[in-house]
């Protein structure tokens, strides 16, 4: 009934504890399907050492990095839902079962997320992130912009729906393939998520996500920038180039402020070119969009004007 895909590359010291995060899950309808994508320490041997009949393993001829791995469990995939998971993270043990109790109640409901704890490499808890939007529509609205406020390691979704409409994760993307995703399914299904834990996430020097961030940072950026242009084009909007590098700043992976309140007031007549363009397309997100508009600006005004503050505290402070 479900299928876990796992990209495997180089995780020795964690992969065991993912694995068998799976095969502790309460739902026990499950193939485990791992893609070890030529692992230059003992990850492969971790893996074989795991013996389980649930466990199918795939081993690819030459490195090729985690969206071609995930693309192979995909098509490699036998249940009618796949969940994901990341070889250094762990899943709650009623993870599949939750998820898979959500989508059988909720057919219209294509691609669900669902709720993290961070931790570090010693397993120890960091913190837990906020509880991720659930409307679709307000999804499909945030992917105009940035990415969806759940981690693709709690992801799943309907195999139908991704063989219906030939989605895949992207490569190229430079540890961006599930935001591409995420865009490309707002387009053409529905996205939520439940409030429950389902994902034990871990951060460490080694992460992907880090290890992309330090070494291809520029190119990870210009990528995240052609993905927002790319969903704004795809749902009809049309801005002036002025207009998308100012969002391309604003609304960058780390987020940015405005300079002053000129360009506040820019930030304002784009966000009323959008809802104008989104009233003429009789978009079905229109309230989210507004809301998710007001939103922007007004944590905007409250960062400027905090950082207005601390400046004149700093400087009352050197007087």
């Amino acid at each position: 009934m479900v299928s876990v895909v796992m990209p495997a590359y180089n995780a020795e010291k964690y992969i065991k504890k993912a694995i068998d995060s799976i095969l502790a899950q309460t739902y026990q309808d499950f193939e485990l399907l791992i893609i070890e994508d030529c692992s230059t320490d003992s990850t492969l041997e971790v893996i074989e050492s795991c013996q389980d009949s649930r466990i199918r393993l795939f081993k690819n001829e030459v490195n090729r990095g985690i969206a071609y791995s995930t693309n192979v469990g995909l098509r490699e995939s036998r249940g009618e839902y796949i969940a994901l998971l990341d070889d250094d993270d762990m899943a709650v043990r009623e993870r599949l079962e939750i998820q898979k109790t959500y989508l059988d109640a909720h057919p219209e409901i294509d691609v669900l997320g669902g709720r993290s704890v961070i931790i570090d490499e010693n397993d120890t808890y960091l913190w837990i992130e906020n509880e991720p939007r659930k409307n679709p529509r307000y999804i499909e609205a945030l992917l105009l912009f940035k990415r969806v406020d759940f981690r693709n390691g709690t992801t799943m979704f309907r195999k139908s729906f991704i063989e219906k409409h030939s989605l895949s994760y992207r490569e190229a993307c430079f540890g961006m393939q599930d935001y591409q995703f995420f865009v490309e399914s707002s387009k053409i299904g529905n996205i939520s998520s439940v409030g429950n834990i389902l994902l034990l996430s871990r951060v460490h020097g080694e992460n992907k996500t880090a290890v992309e961030k330090a070494q291809r940072g520029a190119e990870r950026a210009e990528k995240y920038f052609a993905l927002q242009k790319e969903s704004l084009k795809a749902s009809g909007y049309q801005l002036q180039d002025t207009s998308m590098q100012l969002i391309g700043k604003l609304f960058s992976e780390e987020g940015a402020l405005c300079i002053d309140y000129e360009e506040y007031r820019k930030l304002v007549k784009i966000l009323e070119e959008l809802m104008e363009q989104a009233r003429a397309m009789n978009a079905d997100y229109l309230r989210e969009l507004e809301h998710l508009c007001k939103t922007i600006l007004a944590d905007q005004a409250v960062r400027m004007r905090n950082f207005e503050i601390g400046m004149f505290l700093g400087n009352e402070a050197e007087v």
